[in-house]
């Protein structure tokens, strides 16, 4: 595979282009100021915005204002040719809404090695996220209805003792009284 695009076969464009418009992922590439030079159909369906309406705008737009400073971030690392991988956050659609993605984010390098820009991936993990939490939920119920048998068995050890001992105590006093 060619390290960028100006060494790609008469062909490998069409294909690599179409490889990443059918993509269930979002994919978007951003120059090394943040702004938006691609995107999928994808990014689209995830984020609300037609590629007319989002390519040559910052990439700040997706990122709700409290988590501005993770731009800032991750093009510092893509700027040291560093990649990015399975980034958990939050981005913003264009209605406004909140989603949970993934990201990986990779350097784009140009043919002579300098980084260009980044390609990002976007994945969907609202979903993944809730099962999880489902998955926590009902493995903190199984831990406290273990806790609670073992307790119940404890408490019944316990009575069944106090019965038993009882009962053994009355056979006595009336073997005594005879």
């Amino acid at each position: 595979m060619p390290a960028d695009m100006t060494d790609a076969k008469p062909g490998v464009t069409q294909i690599l282009a179409a490889i990443v418009e059918t993509s269930h992922d979002a994919i978007i590439s951003k120059d090394l100021n943040g702004i938006i030079s691609s995107w999928n159909r994808s990014a689209t369906h995830l984020f609300g915005y037609a590629p007319d309406e989002i390519i040559g705008r910052p990439v700040t737009i997706l990122i709700p204002p409290d988590r501005q400073d993770e731009e800032t971030h991750i093009l510092g690392m893509v700027r040291r040719g560093e990649r990015v991988d399975s980034y958990e956050t939050i981005r913003q659609r264009k209605d406004g809404s909140l989603v949970e993605v993934s990201l990986t984010v990779s350097p784009i390098k140009d043919s002579e090695g300098r980084v260009v820009g980044a390609s990002k991936i976007a994945r969907d993990i609202t979903e993944l996220k809730k099962a999880r939490k489902q998955q926590e939920l009902l493995r903190r119920r199984r831990s406290g209805v273990r806790r609670h048998r073992r307790r119940d068995r404890q408490a019944i050890r316990t009575s069944h003792s106090s019965w038993r001992n009882g009962r053994v105590h009355r056979r006595s006093a009336r073997a005594a009284a005879r």
